[in-house]
């Protein structure tokens, strides 16, 4: 009989009025008996106390172990005490550890920040029980607003707000004007054109939430989406078609917007039960998606849902007219067009036509054409695109004669990864500028781009920049020409790089030593591999010590492509680079060695001196050896040998007449022999004897003993001759004196007779020698 709780109540004395007190107990009501009792009292007099009326808690009749509040729902926040009954005697073993009666024992308060379902458990010696905790929100649901979409009944819809994290049985419940509804599926059937009050009561174990709309239903159209949408495209404009299900729409005035790639259409439609669309302004030959949704058109509440995407494509339609231009090269001048873009083109384009007074021609891809003598200065040319709507309208320039007004080629600095021009007006443009740029190094036909610039009064158009579309490190020339009603003039060129690089390396590096000066020089780097304005050239100077490392000496820098150094004897390295504003490029490698006057002079000596020498032992060797080298590179030829201890006769025999021969008998002497030697004193080497004998003659035989055939007649005579290929016999002739055993043997080798020998022979017979003949008989 502990008190708990105490409190004064005032209230106003009313014999009939009901008075009624609530208290709410910080442990359940159910962990043990409550009693509570009153009295009244006022100024003067206090009155008894009432009996006591008992609340009996479960701890007198529980027959098992029980944990209080069980499975109950509390709002975040609260501040919770538990309470465990048990067996008599028996004490829990867990958070439960304040005894409030026999069988009753409580834990301190504990307090629930967050929603949960927290298990709360009571061990009493190994037999667990405890109880689920439900921690949430009461319902939290906001703005409701109720609409029409068929124009038969209310749809309200509301947000549901903070979630109360109640769940299955203990959820929020709704009713909306007294009839249960799910959310989102709340309706009010049968409405009439008139303001209609809605209620929405939504309803948890921890609280409830009263939502309240008035709305006329006429002021609260949400159409639904069109259905089955179709096209009916030509091509610049097209038609769309759609259908509604709901049986009313067929009279509601409507406003419908168009959706069309993606992006509102520029244009409304209205009427009533508006049922299709035109689309005007579209693009020939493009694919275009469309959706379609409409609203109220009287009282606008807001656009109803999207139609499903329909897809369609325009039909083709004739080109625009093309872009030409004139391009002036030294070697060719030829009419260029750029090629029409999807939007321009207006279909596939499947061919170009170009005139040129009567004459026609037909190009398939071709973007240029090189104007050749045919073509007069002053001639009219069109151009036109074709595909399979029709033909563009025509293009028109006037071809010109090379132009006279050339400028000089300056140089156009980057900006910002581009280039930028600008330039004086020029009075007699009439159409404005044209810009013109090209790879300076790198053109090829069809390789020009050109803008034109319209134009204007404010002075503005003098100036052109683009950036973006040139390549880094490739040199371009920009021109630019004015407009006029003549050809075009050029008023200025310049050659620059919108983005330069490293550039390449330098070619043919070499040098010059004169004494300690050494003189470098080398080729610039070709054009094509600059890829930027050379702005110096680094030489760096490397000596080549005993070891393999090299000592920097100094570094040159030069603006042009020759240095002279000027450094102590020894083996050097050179490295020479360009630069431009973007680095250092690759360096190219030339070693030298650097000698002084003393050191080449003496260098020569020496050389001289070797080869000197190198030619004595050569002479000397060769003296020595003159005989061997005389048979290895110049043996002799061997001359014909005669048989026996003959001297060398050469016999000579032609036929003359039938039964004659005319023979002649050369000898040959040889200095070394006194006694020929004093014979032939005064006289030639050669000797010779002509005669003429009967052939018959030669049949007898001829002695062996030598016979001066000068002197004496020829009684016999043999001749063999012997050869490799033959042996030839002559007869022995009959009444010829006999020379026996003669023969002539040959080699296969030829000796001509001098010319100082034959010369000799021709004097010796105008002096007196006479030849001596022989006659041969007829072999």
């Amino acid at each position: 009989m502990t008190p708990v709780h105490s409190e004064t109540i005032h209230v106003m004395q009313d014999k009939t009025s009901y008075y009624h007190w609530k208290w709410t107990s910080p442990i359940p009501l159910q962990c043990t008996s409550h009693s509570v009792r009153l009295r009244r009292h006022n100024e003067q007099h206090i009155g008894e106390w009432t009996p006591l009326y008992t609340h009996k808690g479960r701890d007198l009749d529980a027959a098992t172990t029980t944990v209080y509040p069980h499975d109950q729902v509390f709002v975040v926040g609260s501040n919770i005490t538990f309470c465990c009954i048990v067996e008599t005697d028996k004490r829990p073993l867990s958070v439960f550890l304040t005894p409030i009666s026999n069988r009753t024992y409580i834990s301190e308060p504990l307090l629930f920040e967050k929603p949960s379902m927290p298990n709360i458990d009571c061990d009493v010696e190994g037999n667990p029980s405890g109880s689920t905790m439900f921690i949430g929100y009461p319902p939290d649901d906001q703005n409701l607003t109720c609409i029409t979409r068929n124009l038969n009944s209310l749809e309200c819809h509301w947000e549901k707000g903070r979630n109360t994290h109640l769940t299955v049985n203990r959820k929020t419940n709704y009713t909306l004007n007294g009839r249960v509804c799910e959310f989102g599926k709340c309706v009010i059937h049968a409405v009439k054109k008139q303001v209609t009050n809605c209620t929405l009561v939504a309803r948890n174990p921890l609280g409830v939430k009263t939502l309240t709309d008035t709305a006329d239903p006429t002021h609260r159209v949400w159409l639904r989406a069109p259905s089955e949408i179709s096209s009916v495209a030509h091509a610049r404009k097209v038609t769309l078609q759609w259908s509604w299900n709901e049986e009313k729409y067929a009279s509601f005035p409507m406003i419908c917007q168009v959706k069309l790639n993606g992006r509102i259409y520029n244009k409304t439609f209205n009427g009533e039960g508006l049922s299709s669309a035109v689309l005007i302004n579209l693009q020939p030959f493009t694919t275009y998606t469309a959706q379609v949704q409409c609203g109220s058109y009287e009282h606008f509440y807001k656009w109803g849902d999207w139609s499903e995407i329909t897809e369609f494509s325009t039909k083709e339609d004739i080109p625009e007219a093309l872009d030409v231009w004139i391009h002036y090269s030294e070697q060719t001048t030829s009419v260029l067009w750029k090629p029409l873009t999807q939007q321009q083109s207006h279909g596939m384009i499947t061919g170009y036509e170009i005139t040129i007074g009567k004459m026609k021609k037909e190009l398939k891809t071709q973007l240029c054409y090189n104007i050749t003598g045919i073509e007069k200065s002053g001639q009219i040319i069109t151009v036109s695109a074709n595909n399979s709507a029709g033909r563009s309208p025509p293009s028109t320039i006037i071809v010109p004669s090379y132009p006279e007004n050339e400028v000089d080629v300056g140089r156009i600095n980057s900006s910002k990864g581009g280039l930028e021009m600008s330039w004086e007006e020029y009075p007699s443009s009439t159409c404005g500028y044209v810009v013109e740029w090209f790879p300076t190094y790198k053109k090829t036909q069809c390789a020009v781009a050109w803008e034109k610039i319209p134009k204007c009064d404010s002075g503005a158009c003098e100036t052109w920049k683009r950036s973006g579309i040139f390549e880094e490190g490739v040199r371009y020339t920009v021109s630019v020409y004015a407009c006029t009603d003549d050809s075009p003039k050029l008023l200025k060129r310049s050659e620059g790089y919108a983005i330069e690089k490293k550039p390449g390396k330098v070619e043919n590096l070499k040098g010059k030593n004169k004494g300690r000066n050494v003189e470098l020089s080398w080729d610039e780097v070709p054009l094509e591999q600059q890829n930027g304005f050379i702005q110096s050239y680094k030489i760096v100077t490397l000596l080549s010590g005993s070891e393999t490392a090299e000592s920097h000496i100094n570094t040159a820098w030069t603006e042009v492509p020759e240095v002279n150094l000027k450094l102590d004897p020894g083996f050097y390295t050179f490295r020479v680079s360009a630069i431009t504003s973007r680095g250092e490029g690759d360096y190219a490698t030339h070693k030298m060695n650097v000698e002084t006057i003393d050191q080449m002079i003496s260098a020569t000596i020496v050389v001289c001196s070797t080869v000197t020498l190198i030619f004595m032992i050569i002479t000397v060797l060769c003296y020595r050896k003159r005989k061997w080298l005389k048979k290895v590179f110049y043996p002799d030829i061997p001359e014909p040998k005669l048989a026996g201890k003959w001297m060398p006769k050469g016999i000579n025999c032609t036929e003359m007449t039938e039964g004659y021969m005319k023979c002649e008998i050369q000898e040959v002497h040889g200095l070394e022999h006194p006694s020929i030697s004093e014979s032939l004193h005064g006289h030639d080497l050669i000797s010779s004897n002509s005669r003429v004998v009967p052939a018959q003659h030669f049949n007898q035989n001829i002695s062996k003993s030598p016979v001066d055939v000068s002197y004496c007649p020829l009684e016999k005579l043999t001749s063999i001759i012997e050869n490799a290929s033959y042996n030839l016999t002559i007869p022995e002739p009959v009444g010829v004196a006999q020379i026996s055993d003669l023969s002539l043997e040959m080699q296969d080798a030829y000796l001509p007779i001098p010319k100082f020998v034959q010369n000799n022979f021709a004097g010796k017979v105008s002096e007196g020698y006479k030849p001596q003949t022989a006659y041969l008989t007829d072999a």
